[in-house]
């Protein structure tokens, strides 16, 4: 053999073993970002929950005491509607397919403000005060299940690349509770 087929072979065979590591490394830090984004996503939706728990709450303590429960224009409601909007950049960004899972949590919270104007305007009345807990009940299941779902996206390494995306955005639960 001789020494320029040799020197190519050492060469080729460099290229190819830089080639192949650069890939490995590529894909390491691809996983990486991933797996930080599906845990800000996470926490993007568990403090949206924490938000909703906390001003349901609250606003059920209120109308207990007579008095009217909290304005959407609250400061509290505001931090939550931030959550809201955080976890809905990332599934846009990173987790189109998660969008049937934000359309339930909104279609969740609205039924469950329906159900606390009511309340508010009936609190003796013991149809309203069941159709509250169930609400509550169901919203807590969606969040939950939301998570899950986040989880198995993150598991299944479904960030969305390959998924089918969505031509209309979704309304904010803000202007559907409306």
């Amino acid at each position: 053999m001789s020494v320029a087929a040799t020197l190519l072979e050492i060469v080729a065979c460099a290229a190819s073993a830089g080639a192949t590591t650069y890939l490995i490394l590529q894909s390491r830090e691809a996983r990486r970002y991933a797996a930080a984004k599906a845990e800000e996503l996470y926490t993007a939706v568990e403090a949206f929950e924490q938000g909703l728990a906390a001003y349901f709450a609250e606003s059920c303590a209120r109308i207990g005491e007579g008095r009217p429960y909290l304005a959407a224009t609250d400061a509290h409601w505001a931090k939550t509607m931030r959550d809201s909007a955080k976890l809905r950049m990332l599934v846009c960004f990173y987790f189109p397919a998660l969008w049937p899972q934000v359309r339930h949590a909104d279609m969740a919270l609205a039924a469950t403000l329906g159900a606390m104007r009511q309340y508010h305007l009936r609190p003796a009345d013991e149809a309203a005060v069941l159709a509250l807990e169930q609400c509550l009940i169901d919203m807590r299941e969606t969040m939950q299940a939301f998570k899950h779902e986040v989880i198995a996206a993150h598991r299944d390494g479904e960030t969305g690349r390959h998924s089918r995306r969505r031509a209309d955005a979704p309304k904010q639960a803000l202007s559907m509770a409306a």
